[in-house]
């Protein structure tokens, strides 16, 4: 805890120090990419420490060492160190978050290396010499391309990019690991790269930021479901039509990089693209974009390797390039077939469209052959398309064509866990008030029926009953988050855009006091109590926001808000990304069988 006392400390001496300037407008903090500051002001005025410190020695009294009860029976203490102690299973998670699976350690390696590192067409073994040579190449040309472009970076993502490659050139390299498509017959896998830790992360970030407004203003772009679910209720058909859906096939790993970053290249230097997106400079977000699909160097237990196609999944920049690429041939391709495909959105390599039927069934069947080519004729990408019909499973919702409009409820995959969380598991109570607001509001948002939306609600509160949560606690909480979902509902359908206005930056108005959550310490309430009586109102003392910071200024807030952070989860402790600490065989000994 002293850590995060000493968080709180410093939050104190920042506010104290700065409350002279509290009114000021505030600095633009809409980007995520900057380095936060280590400073540490000097201490606060004698009244404000007095105060401050005894708040900080009751909170030391509250959190007295004591015998705590853990929340895993003895038996499952003895399971989970078997998991952790043993050499053959590995428990890698499944795709779709349909939960954790435990798999022998021969076979993950060999899972990766059959279905993913020995295909020469997509990735190039290396060298420990020759990763090592590769990345500190590319730390040199990212400091390069910062030196060179100095002057059209602003000063925060500067800082951001140079101090994150620096720290991370001491482990410069992606963690490969496969997640299990265990919904897929045969069963198949899905390769992502880790790349909090590389040396292209902080760049890759940036890319990000750079391409998330061209993104998101692609004609084919979706948000989420609920967007999706708004338009296509807005729809008025006529005539013979039906729904279908699509999907790339490995659209990360198939995209040709080559022709990627032409395409690119052409559709950012494009002068339409400059006068819609003033915000970006073409050459230099280029060469960002060749830099990081260039050098993207995975390790995998003590093999190393270079993806030399694609974009990896897992990067930051993944999402915007791999879409913004497709969506340069869907702005050519889809004015061509408006008079058989009058609506088409695609959640990067998931598309939904609706088709318009020929009346001479022979030119319609034609028609869709030819349709489905052209979507697979761009630079390798394969798409797999589903037969067309009046309702479709897509996302997490059923769509339907009723008369001229279409429904939609909530679609849960057969091989659905509902894991949530037991009654036992050590949460802040928050996180169960969480659970039921959003799962509620996600039913109403997708489900056009009420009386269907009502019955996936029961679904819900059985689930959790199936948990064992208690009805006295559940149903209050159902109450209040079937009354908020109506709420937000109504007003969301009142406002003239589903877009969100940009929302001005706000002035902090608390100090966070963090701490992580355990159910026997004291409750929140408890921290929030000495709050008042140690720091805003003292017996016999001024308010707070009256006590002198000097600078003609007094301490401008008197709110606290508890963050409550977890322990360790099952995940945690059976992590599997980093199996070179794996106790097994070597990876790079299966290579020579």
């Amino acid at each position: 805890m002293s850590a995060n006392i000493a968080r709180l400390y410093r939050d104190v001496c920042l506010t104290a120090h700065f409350s002279d300037s509290w009114g000021d407008e505030l600095k633009d903090r809409s980007s995520k990419l900057y380095v936060k500051s280590n400073w540490q002001p000097p201490a606060p005025p004698q009244e404000l420490y007095v105060r401050v410190m005894g708040f900080i020695n009751a909170i030391e009294d509250g959190l007295q060492g004591r015998k705590a009860m853990p929340n895993l029976l003895p038996f499952q203490e003895e399971l989970l160190a078997s998991f952790q102690a043993s050499d053959k299973l590995i428990f890698a998670q499944a795709d779709k978050g349909l939960g954790t699976c435990a798999v022998t350690y021969e076979q993950y390696v060999q899972d990766v290396l059959d279905n993913h590192l020995l295909d020469e067409k997509g990735y190039q073994l290396l060298t420990e010499e020759e990763a090592w040579q590769r990345a500190t190449a590319a730390k040199k040309s990212i400091f390069e391309w910062l030196t060179t472009n100095r002057r059209l970076i602003n000063d925060d993502a500067w800082n951001f990019v140079y101090k994150t490659t620096s720290e991370n050139s001491v482990d410069p390299f992606g963690r490969f690991y496969i997640l299990y498509k265990i919904h897929k017959k045969p069963l198949k896998t899905r390769p992502v790269c880790s790349d909090c830790a590389s040396i292209t992360h902080a760049l890759g970030k940036w890319i990000d930021e750079q391409l998330q407004p061209i993104f998101k203003a692609q004609e084919t772009y979706i948000k989420n479901s609920f967007e999706l679910k708004l338009e296509l209720e807005d729809l008025v058909l006529a005539g013979n039509v039906s729904l279908f859906k699509y999907d790339a096939i490995a659209m990360y790993v198939n995209i040709n990089t080559d022709a990627c970053l032409e395409e690119l290249s052409g559709y950012l230097h494009d002068p339409r693209t400059r006068e819609a997106f003033p915000h970006y400079e073409p050459a230099m977000l280029m060469d960002a974009i060749e830099l990081v699909m260039r050098n993207n160097i995975m390790k995998f237990g003590d093999i190393f390797a270079l993806q030399i196609q694609g974009v990896a999944m897992g990067i930051s920049p993944a999402p915007p390039i791999a879409s913004i690429f497709y969506s340069i041939f869907e702005a050519r391709m889809l004015p061509r077939w408006k008079h058989r495909v009058s609506f088409v959105r695609r959640f990067i390599d998931d598309g939904i469209a609706i088709w318009n039927h020929a009346s001479d069934s022979s030119v319609d069947e034609t028609d869709w052959n030819r349709f489905q080519e052209e979507v697979s004729s761009y630079h390798g990408l394969r798409w797999e398309f589903d037969p067309r019909s009046q309702q479709i499973d897509y996302m997490d919702m059923t769509v339907s064509i009723e008369g001229n409009k279409i429904t939609t409820t909530l679609f849960e995959k057969e091989l659905a866990l509902y894991q949530y969380l037991p009654p036992n598991s050590s949460h802040p109570p928050g996180v169960l008030t969480g659970l039921v607001m959003g799962g509620v509001l996600r039913i109403l948002q997708l489900c056009s029926d009420e009386d269907d939306a009502d019955g996936h609600i029961r679904n819900l509160y059985q689930r959790l009953i199936s948990r064992g949560h208690q009805p006295t606690n559940l149903l209050p909480l159902f109450d209040k988050a079937i009354t908020n979902a109506h709420a937000y509902l109504a007003k969301h359908s009142t406002s003239t855009s589903t877009k969100k206005k940009p929302v001005p930056a706000k002035k902090r108005d608390s100090i966070y006091f963090h701490i992580p959550f355990h159910p026997q310490d004291p409750p929140a309430k408890h921290w929030q109590r000495l709050w008042q009586e140690h720091m805003v109102q003292p017996t016999n003392k001024k308010p707070l926001t009256l006590v002198d910071c000097g600078k003609k200024a007094t301490f401008p807030i008197d709110k606290m808000t508890v963050c409550y952070s977890r322990h360790q989860n099952l995940g945690n402790y059976l992590s599997y990304r980093k199996i070179d600490k794996f106790n097994g065989r070597k990876v790079s000994s299966f290579l020579s069988g």
